[in-house]
């Protein structure tokens, strides 16, 4: 367990949540509490212990912190009887226990802001997800722009009901990425930009690229620096990954379609120091389709996996290490299902620096 110096924030929110916990409605143990907000898999009393703990230095994730609203915004959540706690789904809530959930969630969100500002202004701390970056330092999202012939007509400027980021790919996963970021970093810079209009400012900020096209486009600022051994073209135009592992035989990753219809995607997640800013990360979120980039991106954002995956992924390499993942997407009803990393049969392909040049 992390031992900070806990802010005034952090001890604010941690005595809110304990509160909560013995005295809203009835008194719970931390392990009642943690099988009420970990749904299918019970959230261990070491967690809430915690998040209980301003010293730990560990805040809630956001999305706990509104699961703690809807649990606690009705009494009916503990009418089971001694030890028994029930988490009621949004519609079974009456329109007044709802504007209580609301409220407490603007609660507890600002006071989870107000203690992760306070924390990153007084010195950096440990990252809490991978889209976290506890330096307060500036982030840049990088998409590739489409060609002309690609882009609607509300990208063009002149058009009334022009949209800014129209002309730009993935956006279903530049969304989700950006709203994880906004949530971990709430005082961080975030700036959207296309890769074929990426300046020197911008590399030198922690540096997530999204979409196979951005990263063939950016290849040539990092490839000297930053080498990996996937492919950079774009995998929409070959229909697979490609993968050649230094000393190894170069393999190929392709979707799955039954019946015309894609059933399975691949998507690979990337992270390493950012050879520019060292300081700094670099990121890449890629995949064979749109629906590959989204389910490798979701794989730290979906809030019934990313906590799993965080879990599995974070004492997984080296720490400092460069390393990427190559994973199935299963796709459903044409939107892809984020995979779970900690089962093997889910990861088709790893590999990271470190353990590469100690073989």
């Amino acid at each position: 367990m992390v031992n900070v110096q806990p802010t005034p924030g952090a001890r604010r929110l941690a005595q809110r949540l304990r509160e909560l916990r013995e005295r809203e409605f009835k008194r719970l143990t931390q392990s009642d509490l943690g099988q009420a907000l970990g749904d299918d898999e019970a959230l261990s009393p070491a967690t809430i212990s915690m998040w209980e703990n301003p010293s730990s230095g560990r805040l809630p994730p956001p999305f706990r912190l509104e699961a703690y609203a809807r649990l606690f915004c009705t009494p009916r959540s503990f009418e089971g009887g001694e030890g028994v706690v029930r988490m009621l789904d949004v519609d079974e809530l009456t329109e007044p226990e709802q504007d209580r959930m609301e409220e407490l969630q603007r609660e507890l969100l600002a006071l989870r802001s107000n203690a992760g500002s306070q924390a990153a202004a007084s010195a950096p701390g440990e990252a809490q997800s991978m889209w976290h970056f506890p330096d307060g330092s500036r982030i840049t999202l990088v998409c590739y722009r489409l060609p002309e012939d690609r882009q609607p007509e509300y990208a063009e400027k002149s058009f009334l009901n022009y949209v800014r980021f129209a002309n730009l790919a993935d956006l279903d996963t530049l969304i989700d990425v950006y709203g994880a970021i906004r949530a971990y970093n709430p005082t961080s810079r975030i700036v959207i930009t296309a890769a074929q209009e990426l300046t020197q400012r911008d590399v030198s900020n922690h540096l997530v690229l999204i979409g196979g096209l951005a990263w063939e486009t950016v290849t040539p600022w990092f490839s000297r620096f930053f080498s990996i051994p996937i492919e950079a073209r774009d995998p929409g135009e070959r229909g697979t990954i490609v993968v050649r592992p230094q000393g190894g035989e170069e393999r190929e990753f392709k979707y799955t379609l039954t019946d015309g219809k894609l059933v399975e995607d691949v998507g690979f997640f990337v992270r390493g120091e950012n050879p520019l800013a060292p300081r700094r990360t670099l990121t890449i979120c890629g995949g064979i389709t749109t629906r590959g980039v989204r389910g490798a991106a979701g794989c730290f954002i979906d809030w019934e996996m990313r906590e799993r995956n965080d879990r599995w992924l974070m004492p997984r390499f080296p720490e400092g290490s460069t390393y990427c993942i190559v994973m199935r997407v299963p796709v459903v009803n044409d939107d892809p299902l984020v995979p779970d990393l900690s089962k093997e049969e889910n990861r088709l392909f790893e590999w990271d620096d470190v353990s590469t040049k100690t073989e």
